[in-house]
C-alpha cells in the first residue's frame, strides 16, 4: 500500500463530504491546509506542541490545562485518555509527560509578536499548578513502569481504590504522601 496514495483517497473523501455539509465546490484545503511528515520524535513533539499551544496563541485560554479541545487537556484530565501515552513503553511517545508538560509550558511563555497570547511568567510551572511535585512525579514515574503493581497514585487514592473493588491488601504503598 502506497501512503501517499492512503492520504490522497482520505483527503479527498474528507474535503468531499466538508465540501457537502457547507453547500459549496472547489478545493476544500487551499493554501493553508497541509500535511507534513513527522519524521522522528522531535518533530512529533514541536508538532504536538505547537497544535496544543494554539488556544493559547490566539489569546483563547490562559494555560495548557485551561485549553478545551486539546490534546494535553485531554491528557491531564483523564488518564485514561486513547491517546499515544508517554513512557510506557511499546509504542508509545519514548518521554515522560512531565517533560512534555514542561516542554509545553516553557514554550507557551515565550512572548511572539506576531500572537496575541501567552503564558504569563508570573505563573507557577504547570507541575506545580497541576500539584506535581517534581521529585514524587519522577519517583512515581519510575514505579509507573513495573507490572507489580495494580494501581497507581497517592496512597489516599490507593486505599479508596483498594476498598472500591474489595482488596484489604495494597502491593506499593511507598508512594509519595498527597500532595498539599
Amino acid at each position: 500500500m502506497d501512503i501517499s496514495w492512503f492520504m490522497r483517497e482520505l483527503n479527498q473523501f474528507i474535503a468531499e463530504k466538508a465540501n457537502q455539509e457547507d453547500h459549496v465546490k472547489g478545493h476544500f484545503w487551499e493554501a493553508r491546509f497541509k500535511s507534513q511528515a513527522l519524521l522522528d520524535e522531535r518533530a512529533l513533539l514541536t508538532c504536538m506542541a505547537y497544535v496544543d499551544l494554539n488556544p493559547i496563541r490566539a489569546a483563547m485560554a490562559k494555560t495548557p490545562e485551561s485549553s478545551d479541545y486539546t490534546s494535553i487537556q485531554e491528557r491531564i484530565l483523564n488518564k485514561d485518555s486513547k491517546l499515544v501515552s508517554f513512557g510506557k513503553g511499546g509504542s508509545s511517545i519514548p518521554y515522560t509527560l512531565s517533560d512534555y508538560l514542561d516542554l509545553v509550558d516553557m514554550t507557551g511563555r515565550v512572548i511572539r509578536e506576531d500572537k496575541s497570547g501567552y503564558i504569563p511568567e508570573k505563573l507557577p510551572s504547570i507541575l506545580e499548578r497541576l500539584n506535581l511535585p517534581v521529585d514524587s512525579w519522577l519517583d512515581e514515574f519510575k514505579q509507573f513502569k513495573s507490572s507489580d503493581y495494580t494501581a497507581i497514585g497517592t496512597v489516599d487514592q490507593i486505599k479508596r481504590f483498594c476498598i472500591s473493588v474489595g482488596k484489604h491488601w495494597t502491593l506499593g504503598l511507598k508512594l509519595m504522601p498527597n500532595p498539599g
